[in-house]
Formats: C-alpha cells, structure tokens, sequence
C-alpha cells in the first residue's frame, strides 16, 4: 500500500473489505502503514476522528484503542458540547471475560440432543449431540462458553420449535455499572438469528430493562416491537408527524441467512448507555429444513468506568470495577468528595466557605449556579434543603425526625400532618372516613373498614349478599348462593372471594394464576390509565396478520383513508401502548372514542359488523367483545368492562380466568376502525382504562417462589419458566439452584450475590466470622465471647453437631481456651 506525504480521507475509503470512515477526518502528515493490513469486517467510527502521529491499521480492535484516548473534552468538543478541563474518561475495555453469563435455555439441560446444521459449501447436513453440564465431555456448551475467549467453544440453544415460541435471552452481568459503547456477538455454527433485540439495565436485578436496538426483517420488526424497519419513509401530503427520536430502531441488516456459521453483528451506541446488564433477546431465527437453534461463540463488550469526569483510568476484574479517583474525589466511581468539599461531576471537589446549611439533615452539594443543595436526606426528609417531610410522614417542629403516619389504609391515601391546635397527627381521609387516623366512618349506619349500610338487621338472620333470595332475609333456614357457606350465607366457600349482592353466585373463584386457591378481597381500586396515540397505533386487518401506518393529524391522532385498506375488516392495533402483565385491569373497562364519516354521495352500502375490542396473547389467545352494527356516523364510543360476561373466545363465553389468562400475557389490543362498507375515512380521539372498583381483585395467598397480589411474577430466588401454550398455570417458578439466598437469571445460570451471610457457587457455605447449616437456613455471626470485635478472639467457628443450634470457636488465639474462647 502506498501511503502520499498528505493523505486525503473520501467519505468511504475502500481497504478490502471496506472502512467506513466519519464524516470528518484529520489525518496526520505521514502515515505508516504496513505491508499487510488487518482489518475488521465493519469498523464503526465516531462523528470526528483524531488520528495519532502515526496510524498503524489495527488488528481488529480499532474502536478500542481510537477511544481509550478520548477525553470528556474532545467528545464534547466533537460533538457540539463543551466541558471543564478536569472532564475526564477512562479507557473502554472489552469486559466480557470478566462478566457472569447466563441463558434462560442452554441445550442438553433435559439430557442429550440431537441437532444437524447445513454445511457452507457443501451439499446435506451434518449432525451432532448436545450434552448437560453432568457430562465431561466437549459436547457441553452453557452460557459461560459465549465469552471464554476459547474460538472453539461456544454458547448453544435447544432445538427450537417450528412457528412456536423461539424467544430465547443471553445475560451478561458486568463487573459493576458502566457506560455500554459497543457490542459485538459472533454466532457458531449456525446462522445469525432472524430477529434480536440488544436490551440493558442499569440495576443489578434487572427491573428497569431498556431496548437499545432491535434487528430483524420487515414483519418481524412491526410484529415483535411495533416498531418500523429502518427505511425511506413515505411522505403524506398536509399531515405533521411526531418525533420518533426517543424509540429505539429496528434493522434490517444482520437479516441473511448466510454465512451458515461464524456471522458477526456489531452495534455501536453514539453516547454510551449506563448498564449493570446486558441482554442479547434472540426472537426469531431463520427457516430451515434440519434444526433451529441460536449459538454465540464470542461476545465482545466495549465499555469503560463511570467515574464522573474524575478519572481517566479505572481498574476491571471479575470483583468489579474501581475509577483512580482524582481531584478530591473517591468511591467507586469518584461519586463523593474525599472530604468537606461540595461534589460535582467534571469538577475538583472544593472547601466552601460558606457554612453549610444541611445540617444532619443532610449532605451538601451545590447546584451549577453555586447555591447550596442538599442530597441524600436522611431522617425521611426530602425537599432541595431536606427541610420537609416525605409524603406519609410528619414532624411536629421544623427540626424533628419525620415519623410514619400510621394512618388506616382502607381510609386515607396514607399522608399526614400534625394538627397544631389538637396537638394531635391529622391523616388525609377518603369520602366517607373520618377520625385523626381515618379509622372510623363518617355516615351513622355504616360499618368499617368499608363504611357500606350494614346489609342485615338484629331481626333478621340471612345476610342478603348470601342468600339466592333477597327477600327472605328473615326465614329461619338460609338458601346460600352457589359459593356462599355459613349459617347465615355470610362467608365465600373456600376458592372464592368478594362477598356480594349483585354477583349470581354470590363470590368470585380465586385466579391466582392456577397455583393457589385462597385469597382474600382486595380493597384496594384500579388505577385509571390514559393510553397514548399517535405511533403507537397501526391498522391491521381482523387476523392482525398485516398491518399499515395510519397518519396523524395536527393533533397527533391516527387516521386512515378507507382506501388505503380496501376490502379489511380493519381495526386500530398496539401493542406500544398496552401490554405485558395487566391483571389489575379486571373489573376496569375500556373506553375509546372514534370519529368516522362516510363517503359525500354514497348511499348503497350497509353498516359492518364485527367486535368492538380484540385482546391478543401472546400465546395465540384471542378474545373478542361486542357484535354490533352501527348506523350514525360521527363520534362513537366504544365501552368494555373487562369482566367475564361479555368476552368471547370464538362463539363462547370466557370464564373470569380465561379472560385472566390473556390479561396477565397481554401482546396487542385492537379496537375497531371499520364501521360501514361507504366508509370514508376514521380517527382514533382517545383510548383510556377506566381503573376497577374495590373488592373486585383478589390478594392470593401464594406459594412459596410465587409473589404478587395474584401470584403473577416469581420471587427473587426463582427463575420463570414458561410451559406450554394453553396450560394453566401457563408458567412455573423454579428455585435457583442457590439455597435460596440468592437469585439467578436463568435454572443452569450463576446465582447472583449470596444473601443471609452466606457464599460459595451455590451460596452453600457461611462468610468466615459465621456459622449455620446455609442448606437449610443462613448464617449467623461468631461470637468469641462477643460479637464486638474488641471481644471477639477467633476469626471462625462452627456448628457444635448436626443438630441444634449450639456454636464452638475453631481458631481461639493463643492464651484463650473454651468453646467461645471465654477462658
């Protein structure tokens, strides 16, 4: 290669195979290059490149190593920004080596499987066996495999099921929180998946996942994330569109089958993303006429230190991930000032003249114009000074701890204040409770804790919710309803809940998900939900096979053109707006508005008729309401109660837990847009969720890994795993394999931190300094005599016998005897 004394960079300088190069580039005077250059498939390049002295074409790192000399300062600087002087970034490193990987499936688990791939190059297949962890030989492949280093092992999937449920997640837990910059997975010997999405969390337990980027054709990119493949947009005349900037994109590059084996996919993110986690979702892979499955053989992550612009080197290890903390600062990552000094990010930590005015109270910042801030209230304090209480506290001078309110729950909405003139604490009571603490009702005939008229009376003997007849409250001998018990048909049968006049047999059956059958009424209401519009709607036809953008008006409402979808049935589609676990949606209804004309002149069609709502689950589920005809154009309302009674599955009613069903794996919502065969066109005013009254939902009492008013989510030390479509209970919570004092990702996944003093792989041995059988319970501290550390003699000690609880110290130092080292 021949490198001239100055070096002109085109938009794209084709190396074989090519470098995309960033719109700017500055080169240096001489460059050296060698004789044979190594490059990447793809190089990802910043907006601005500063290039060393000398450029030496990388051996397939390049991002590394051009970023580990960026400074807080220049990528401002590139960028538009600006920042101090003292901004500094730490070098990206790829932290996968030292990252705990774990896969919700991994095959060979259920013992030795068979799969056959298509060779490159070569005509047939060629076949082999995945074996489970209790085997020694090379046929294993876990989820630790994807990031080893080894280019001989990888990651592998089951068998997937033909047009069943493909979805499949990688985990990678990183050291400690870091900024995410680039991914790069390169799959075994199978194709890359058909459709993915790269997802992170900045916490530990993974409650707050964010989709960075979703990869996939065409359908499934609409299908899977309701999101547009990235491609030219069509313009529509006299229409405003919103924003999409804040919705991650779907690609359709990585999209080929080929190559069979070995493909690589790279994702860059211009600014970085703060993740503790990293997930890989495969959704979706390629047809094929042998096996389906997923395999990663390597996983590369680029990412460097938060140290809040006072480090530009930090240190990464399997333990975590340490800034070297300057201008004054220390932590972690450099979040406090060593001493007094007030904390900033990009700025040296400086003593304040000023006296700070947090007092205990808190600690002291300053905000960017230098007025005092206080942070990290203590005390149940909050407010720029800590100078209030947080909502459900109190205090009775300006200087006092903050109490808890203790107000009753069924009668106020839990806040306070103190009542300077009673001397006494005042909680904010609902319509219809009074009292200082909202325990009692206001009304005289009613009855606490709902503060309803009492339904029987000293004469009479039945209770009227019970019994089938209402009128026959005072017969010697109650006729209870279907699930009713009692003497008096006062109580719900065992499995049932919400004693009630105006229901037919009298209680409602538990749900709980199919896994418990006692449960008590929730007294708590529904949370009224007001769902966007915009593009989180589509129009689909009455398979929700096909779908089409509708436009937006002014006002960002979706509406269509009829012509656009000549001969649907069509209906308004998301899946955006509403989906997931929405079980506290029963006994709330739905409520939309739609606005619809027919065409000036057309008179010969007639009205359409189809349901007004369809729920979609994700297992296939599909219940439809309502079956009617309109004749009036204009403004329509359309009302659901999500209640059993007027859903459909085909031509039958659903029961309360099939419709439970769909709503605790709710995928799509669709409300109707096709009223009449002349119709012109439609727009979509409003969609909301009416929340439900109180004692309609159930508090379950569950079983053990099962949490959640109706028992909907696993607890933290078990892993979900998903049955077969159509089972009830559709899923099941597995105990991780940690003794429960830890969580886990996936059933053959690493347990997370050990809880209950406890450590090991397993969590299955105590801390040093404590003692206990972690097998069948935690750990308690040594104490040798004591537990002050001044008085505690021996570093170990240990269960006396196998059984009971007593304790001897094994390490007593010399001069000290006895089983506690008293002596």
């Amino acid at each position: 290669m021949y490198c001239p004394t100055t070096m002109f960079c085109p938009t794209t300088m084709f190396y074989p195979p090519p470098i995309f190069c960033p719109t700017t580039m500055f080169c240096p005077t001489t460059m050296f290059c060698p004789t044979t250059m190594f490059c990447p498939t793809t190089m990802f390049c910043p907006t601005t490149m500063f290039c060393p002295s000398t450029m030496f074409c990388p051996t397939g790192r390049a991002v590394l190593d051009r970023l580990s000399s960026t400074t807080l300062s220049e990528v401002a600087a590139a960028s538009g920004g600006s920042s101090g002087a003292s901004g500094l970034l730490p070098a990206p490193l790829d932290v996968a080596a030292f990252c705990a990987v774990s896969a919700n499936a991994t095959c060979g688990l259920l013992g030795p499987e068979e799969f056959c791939r298509e060779m490159p190059g070569k005509r047939g297949v060629v076949c082999d066996v995945c074996e489970g962890p209790e085997s020694s030989s090379s046929r294993q492949h876990p989820a630790a495999m994807a990031a080893d280093g080894d280019p001989a092992t990888w990651w592998q999937s089951p068998v997937l099921t033909e047009g069943g449920d493909q979805h499949v997640v990688l985990v990678a837990t990183l050291p400690g929180k870091m900024e995410l910059l680039h991914v790069t997975i390169k799959s075994g010997p199978s194709p890359r998946p058909l459709a993915w999405s790269l997802e992170v969390s900045s916490t530990e337990n993974g409650d707050d996942w964010r989709m960075v980027r979703a990869f996939g054709d065409r359908d499934h990119c609409r299908k899977l994330w309701d999101l547009r493949p990235e491609r030219r947009r069509r313009k529509v005349r006299a229409v405003k569109r919103t924003s999409r900037a804040e919705k991650p994109s779907c690609s359709t590059q990585f999209t080929s089958p080929r190559p069979l084996e070995n493909g690589e996919m790279h994702v860059s993110i211009a600014d970085g993303v703060p993740a503790r986690r990293v997930r890989v979702s495969f959704r979706a892979a390629h047809p094929s006429t042998r096996h389906q499955y997923y395999t990663v053989r390597d996983l590369t992550l680029a990412a460097r230190c938060i140290c809040h612009g006072h480090a530009d080197h930090c240190s990464v290890d399997h333990k975590g991930a340490k800034c070297s903390c300057i201008h004054g600062t220390c932590g972690a990552h450099c979040q406090r000032c060593c001493g007094a000094g007030a904390w900033r990010a990009h700025r040296a930590c400086v003593e304040r003249a000023d006296e700070c005015s947090c007092g205990e109270r808190g600690a002291c910042s300053y905000d960017d114009t230098g007025a005092i801030l206080c942070v990290n209230c203590t005390e149940n304090r909050a407010g720029p000074l800590c100078d209030r209480c947080l909502i459900g506290y109190y205090n009775v001078l300006a200087d006092d701890p903050c109490a808890p309110c203790d107000c009753d729950p069924e009668g106020s909405d839990g806040s306070c204040k103190w009542d300077r003139k009673h001397h006494q604490v005042q909680c904010a009571c609902s319509a219809g409770f009074t009292g200082a603490l909202c325990d009692r009702c206001e009304g005289e005939n009613t009855v606490f804790p709902n503060c309803l008229v009492e339904v029987t009376t000293a004469a009479c003997k039945c209770d009227t919710r019970g019994i089938v007849d209402s009128s026959r409250a005072c017969d010697d001998v109650c006729e209870c309803k279907v699930n009713v018990i009692g003497e008096r048909c006062d109580t719900c049968a065992p499995g049932y809940f919400g004693l009630s006049s105006e229901l037919h047999d009298g209680c409602r059956p538990c749900y709980c998900s199919h896994v418990a059958s006692h449960c008590i009424a929730n007294p708590e209401a529904g949370d009224d939900v007001s769902m966007p519009l915009g593009d989180a709607w589509l129009i689909t036809d009455s398979g929700a096979a096909d779908t089409v953008e509708p436009s937006e008006d002014e006002h960002g409402k979706p509406f269509l053109i009829s012509y656009e979808v000549e001969g649907w049935e069509y209906f308004y589609f998301t899946s955006a707006a509403y989906s997931g676990e929405r079980t506290a949606a029963y006994g709330g209804r739905l409520a939309a508005r739609v606005t619809w004309a027919i065409a000036r002149g057309d008179s010969g069609g007639s009205a359409t008729v189809m349901p007004d709502y369809v729920l979609l689950a994700n297992d296939g589920s599909r219940l439809s309401y309502g079956n009617t005809s309109y004749e009036s154009p204009g403004l329509t309302e359309l009302i659901a109660p999500l209640e059993e009674g007027g859903w459909y599955s085909g031509s039958e009613l659903v029961s309360r837990g099939q419709l439970l069903d769909v709503l605790s794996n709710l995928k799509a919502i669709m409300i109707r847009a096709h009223f009449h065969y002349d119709q012109d066109e439609v727009r979509l005013d409003s969609i909301e969720l009416k929340g439900s009254p109180s004692n309609i939902r159930e508090i379950c009492t569950c079983p053990v890994g099962y949490v959640g008013a109706q028992c909907t989510a696993c607890s933290w030390t078990h892993v979900r795993l998903l049955r077969a479509p159509g089972s009830a209970p559709a899923f099941e919570c597995v105990p991780c394999a940690c003794n429960m004092h830890a969580g886990c990702e996936a059933v053959d996944g690493p347990c997370g931190p050990c809880q209950h003093n406890t450590t090991g792989p397993h969590c299955e041995r105590c801390l040093p300094g404590h003692y206990g059988n972690p097998v069948q319970g935690g750990c308690k501290p040594c104490a040798c005599p004591l537990y002050e550390s001044s008085n505690n003699f021996s570093p170990n000690c240990a269960l006396a016998s196998a059984e009971g609880d007593e304790f001897v110290c094994t390490q007593c130092p010399d001069g000290y005897t006895g089983d506690r080292c008293e002596l």
